[in-house]
């Protein structure tokens, strides 16, 4: 996966770490609180996702760990999904005023999303969060209408494998359905991914970069969340690494989008 010399036709994002982080006492608080609020609705559990390692996983992957963390079977835990996604949902749209409490931009953020529009680059989100979640923060961080309309993506919400063990695989394929969604929104054959197709995934977690490797995109690794560019150029060493999305020449360089 090599510097491209033209630009690309789509550009993903990751959400958490990478375009927004969580600041202070209330950080990412309402997501926190809807995986809370969904706990205690659905199966009667007082608990909070702080019970595993969930960084990097998708939100019905953290959704199916905390249950098994207390002792619920992997069958039961996946039959419970969709009852618990809606309870999240549900909770954080009825609080959603309060949907940007804890979370800000990441610098640079703003300039590049301007600057992709610009280009007429396709823009999209590729997150574990469910659906209405992600694009809740956007809104109340002011860039939702900066991402190509119709919105499109690949979100948790969209696949669970129930695979926690190796969480990056279903992000690869939130991948591919962004691409898909993509490639149908521009007239293409949405499920052709045959050959690889000139687009990039942005992400600052090792689960990010290797799983844009699998789904044949390019990877563009961040050190801006909670792992170091050391640690993402190992997960993927194909990967092209930055420290940070602010130097907006540097990253539509890298991208092959600066013209």
């Amino acid at each position: 996966m090599g510097h491209v010399l033209h630009a690309p036709v789509l550009v993903s994002f990751d959400v958490d770490g990478t375009l927004i982080k969580s600041v202070g006492e209330k950080a990412n608080w309402l997501h926190r609180e809807a995986f809370t609020h969904a706990f205690k609705q659905v199966c009667n559990l007082d608990t909070a996702i702080e019970v595993i390692k969930h960084h990097g996983s998708t939100d019905p992957l953290i959704l199916i760990k905390v249950q098994e963390h207390h002792g619920i079977s992997k069958k039961q835990a996946m039959a419970n999904l969709p009852a618990l996604e809606q309870s999240m949902v549900d909770h954080f749209l009825a609080h959603k005023e309060r949907a940007g409490e804890g979370l800000e931009l990441l610098p640079g953020v703003l300039d590049l999303l301007k600057a992709l529009k610009t280009r007429a680059i396709s823009r999209c989100l590729v997150t574990g969060n469910l659906e209405p979640i992600a694009w809740a923060k956007m809104e109340a961080l002011g860039v939702a209408e900066l991402f190509s309309q119709p919105r499109f993506g690949g979100f948790g919400s969209d696949f669970c494998s129930g695979n926690t063990e190796e969480s990056w695989m279903d992000r690869a394929e939130l991948v591919r359905i962004a691409n898909r969604k993509a490639q149908a929104q521009s007239g293409g054959v949405p499920d052709d991914l045959s050959l690889p197709i000139n687009s990039w995934h942005v992400g600052d977690a090792p689960p990010d970069v290797k799983a844009a490797a699998l789904a044949r995109v390019k990877a563009l690794g961040v050190s801006t969340g909670i792992y170091t560019e050391a640690e993402l150029k190992e997960a993927q060493p194909d990967a092209l690494v930055l420290d940070s999305l602010q130097d907006l020449a540097n990253v539509l360089r890298a991208l092959g989008a600066s013209s």
